[in-house]
Parts: C-alpha cells; sequence; structure tokens
C-alpha cells in the first residue's frame, strides 16, 4: 500500500502563555508521531531529490577544485552565521560579519555599529564543533546537535526544552507551538535512532524528513530554527553528498523564511509531507547552482588579483586569500603570514594602489582593510 502521509501527532494542552496568540494556545503544543519506516512519494519528488544530488555532487567537485577551497569554506561559513544572526533578530551586513570574526579572534570589540562584539561568533564555532565531530566519524543525532545548540546559545552544555516552545519570528507571530516534557525525551530519542539508520529513501530526502522532524520536535531552548539547519549541513557532510560546509543553508532561509514556515505549518496540518520534500529539494538544487556560479566567478577573480600582483610572493598570498578573509588588518597579516608590521604595511599599502583593498577606518574601524570585488561577489550570489 503506498504511504504518502505522516502519521497525524498530538496535541497536548497548554494554558495561556504571555506574548503568544490566543487561537494557537487554545490549539495547543504539538507532538509528531515517529518517522515511518517506509514512505512512498510521487515521482515528482524523486525527481527533484535526484536533481538536487546531482547538483550537489557538482558542487562538491567544484569546491573541491578551486584553488581557493579552504577559503571559500570559510567565507561560506561566515555568510550562514551573518544569515543565521540575522534570522535571530541581528541586523548585520556581511562586511560587519567578516569584521566582528577577525576583532573577536584578536580579542577586539565590541563593532563600532552595533555595539555588540559576539554576534555571528557563536555560529562560526557551533559549525566547527559539528564538522570536527563529524570528521572524528561521531554520527549526527541528538547529542551533537545537543552541543552545537549550546555553543550557539552560550549555554553551559547540552539541555532539553522543559516548557512550551514555539516557532516562528517572535512569539505574537508564532506558527506551532511545540511539546515538551516525557513525551519529548522519547520523540528525541526516536529521531536519533532513524538519524541513525540506513534508509532506501534518497539521502536528500532522509535529510529532509529528519529536518522537519527536528524543527517541530524543537528539543532545545532556544535556537532551533538555527539547529535543523545546522543538523542538515552536518548530515549532508557525514553522508559524503558535501566534503565541507560550501552550502550556506540559512542564506536560503534567511530569504524564503515565511515560505518554509508555511510548508512546515502544512505537513503538520496535513501530513503530506512530499510538498515539504519538494521544497526543500528544490532549494537546497538552485543553492547548490548559485554556488557553482560563485566559485566560478571567484575563481576568475583571483585569477585577476594574480595578474595585477604577478610572481609567487606574499602580496600574491594575501591577494589569493581574500576570498576566505574579505576584511583585514596589519595585525592578521603579520600572524597569518609570518611578516612583520613594516612589511604587513607594504602589503596593504600596494594591494590599495592595486585596487584590491579598500580602507574602511571611515566607519570607526582601526585599520581594517576590505576587498569590495570580492566582498560584491558574495553579496551578489543569493545562495
Amino acid at each position: 500500500m503506498t504511504n504518502r502521509r505522516l502519521p497525524a501527532g498530538s496535541w497536548l494542552p497548554v494554558g495561556r502563555l504571555p506574548g503568544i496568540p490566543a487561537a494557537l494556545c487554545a490549539e495547543g503544543a504539538y507532538l509528531p508521531r515517529p518517522l515511518p519506516s517506509t514512505l512512498d512519494f510521487p515521482v515528482a519528488t524523486y525527481r527533484r531529490a535526484a536533481d538536487a544530488m546531482l547538483l550537489l555532487g557538482r558542487l562538491d567537485e567544484a569546491a573541491t577544485r578551486s584553488p581557493v577551497r579552504s577559503t571559500l569554506v570559510r567565507a561560506t561559513r561566515v555568510r550562514d552565521a551573518r544569515s543565521s544572526a540575522n534570522l535571530a533578530g541581528i541586523v548585520l551586513g556581511l562586511t560587519e560579519a567578516f569584521a566582528e570574526e577577525l576583532l573577536v579572534s584578536q580579542g577586539e570589540g565590541p563593532l563600532p555599529r552595533t555595539g555588540h562584539s559576539r554576534l555571528v561568533t557563536p555560529f562560526l564555532a557551533a559549525y566547527r564543533y559539528g564538522l570536527d565531530r563529524v570528521g572524528a566519524g561521531e554520527p549526527v543525532d541528538d547529542t551533537m546537535i545537543g552541543g552545537v545548540s549550546a555553543i550557539m546559545t552560550g549555554a553551559p552544555g547540552p539541555r532539553r526544552r522543559t516548557g512550551v516552545g514555539w516557532l516562528g519570528r517572535k512569539p505574537e507571530r508564532a506558527y506551532l507551538l511545540t511539546a515538551s516534557g516525557a513525551h519529548l525525551a522519547a520523540s528525541v530519542e526516536q529521531w536519533s535512532t532513524t538519524a541513525r539508520e540506513i534508509s532506501d529513501q534518497p539521502v536528500i530526502l532522509k535529510i529532509g524528513l529528519l529536518h522537519y522532524q527536528l524543527e517541530v520536535l524543537q528539543p532545545f531552548p532556544t535556537a532551533n530554527g538555527h539547529v535543523a539547519r545546522t543538523y542538515s549541513m552536518l548530515a549532508m557532510v557525514e553522508s559524503g553528498l558535501l566534503r565541507d560546509q560550501v552550502l550556506p543553508l540559512s542564506v536560503w532561509l534567511n530569504d524564503s523564511l515565511d515560505e518554509y514556515q508555511r510548508q512546515i505549518r502544512r505537513v503538520v496540518d496535513t501530513g503530506e509531507v512530499h510538498h515539504w520534500l519538494d521544497f526543500y529539494t528544490t532549494a537546497i538544487r538552485d543553492q547548490a547552482y548559485d554556488q557553482l556560479g560563485l566559485i566560478a566567478a571567484l575563481d576568475g577573480l583571483i585569477a585577476e588579483f594574480r595578474r595585477l600582483v604577478s610572481g609567487d610572493t606574499v602580496y600574491a598570498k594575501v591577494a589569493e586569500d581574500l576570498v576566505g578573509f574579505p576584511v583585514t588588518n596589519h595585525r592578521a597579516i603579520q600572524e597569518r603570514y609570518g611578516v612583520t608590521r613594516k612589511f604587513s604595511t607594504d602589503v596593504t599599502r600596494r594591494l590599495v594602489d592595486l585596487g584590491i583593498l579598500s580602507s574602511w577606518e571611515g566607519r570607526g574601524y582601526r585599520q581594517v582593510f576590505v576587498c569590495d570585488p570580492v566582498l560584491d561577489l558574495l553579496t551578489l550570489y543569493p545562495a
């Protein structure tokens, strides 16, 4: 028998909650049933999954072949972290996101405009934590995801949510309440079991199902929207779809949040999960395609930088690394390339003269330089 629907979840009664719409409180808190072991989807859903996996394969190969692979990965992480900060209600430009990472790494801060010093760095630390553990062969389960959530929120260690949760931009704009207590603990254990099991489904569909389930379980106190998409990224690396973080999922979610929320709620209301999977795999396919364009454009830009600088020198290496370090200063150049303060000054002066770098001092940043051509490309490509 064809099974295309998820089993109906349970609605648990809740009292009145401050700031939450009364209709949502009357509806109750949702607890999904465990994912079924067998599901069958329309042919179109499998085709979209195949297209997404094909594009991910092309992206992975292009990133691996790129002469700036390591700095491309770093740029992707900063873009993803910046979009996560924006989703958390912190409006931060891409240049400021790179500036924060630079200054925090040097013990500086806060940022001149925002007055804060750690807006994107918790997300960057969480990504590193998860990827390091995947690299060590650990499973992407609730233990790992709990650690990721703790780092994002600054908690001393993983802990489960104890009260009723809500999903949405703000409490007054919540679209779903999520259950807690013993029911939640059992459901999270079942989620982890499913995540570790081998599935007959295309791997991208399995990841999409588990992404949805993690979102509506919302097992951790905060940063839950961030947690589900970080799970997707880690699962893609664990499964071998990608070798590193070269697909910035938070950028997609930041641009498509309203539709994302509608698709999640649609599954809750109808059990018809293939619409969500179509949305999810199409987004991944489109992101991968845009990333391929970005890699080609960055490779071309670095080739132009090499032509301008010429020679196998520190100047050329600094120019090449601007893909991942488009905001820099003299101290960073000294430490990264083992040169003197005077030499780092000579490097920035020459790159400014060539139009590769420009000074950002006028915005309150002392002796900070930015590479506008790289930042323009990172901003131009939406994924």
